[in-house]
């Protein structure tokens, strides 16, 4: 697994001041728990027409890193599962994943979610699923103006001002 930092890159203007904010796991995996993840990843999102298993995405390791620094907070769970299905593959593997699953959510939720959410990152399989991406997409004035025909401020304005200053004014 990489072991540089991955860096986020944001429109904001770059301020001299401020660090440059960095994303990394609390700790690198070691090769045997990366090899049991991507075992796991494999059994979750198998290859299956033009879609490749997730260990075959392109870049699907760098992404798989950034999930696990985005999900710090899940990363012992995360090891968990790995160490619970260290010794398992194919059938028994996917069996097992298929228990946690039933019976240990506060494991696999935050699991299949990092293992899925790297797979989703990957540029390869949002180009085969047709996601261009974020991008702004602000509402016209005329949409604005039909909205507010119908009504839906309504309430707020019946109900009036409740403005409480944050000093206690």
């Amino acid at each position: 697994m990489s072991t540089t930092p991955i860096e986020l890159k944001t429109s904001a203007p770059r301020r001299l001041s401020v660090p440059v904010r960095t994303l990394r796991p609390p700790r690198q995996l070691s090769e045997d728990e990366l090899t049991i993840l991507l075992r796991i990843a494999d059994s979750l999102i198998p290859e299956s027409g033009e879609n490749p298993a997730a260990s075959k995405a392109q870049d699907y390791l760098r992404y798989l890193d950034l999930a696990l620094a985005a999900r710090a907070d899940v990363f012992d769970a995360v090891v968990t599962a790995i160490n619970d299905v260290a010794d398992l593959h194919g059938g028994e593997l996917h069996a097992r994943l298929k228990r946690m699953w039933a019976e240990d959510k506060v494991t696999f939720d935050p699991l299949s979610s990092i293992v899925a959410g790297a797979y989703f990152m990957t540029p390869q399989v949002k180009a085969l699923i047709g996601y261009p991406g974020q991008h702004r997409d602000a509402a016209g004035f005329e949409d604005a103006a039909n909205e507010l025909s119908t009504g839906i401020l309504d309430p707020v304005i019946e109900r009036g001002s409740i403005y409480v200053s944050a000093t206690g004014e």
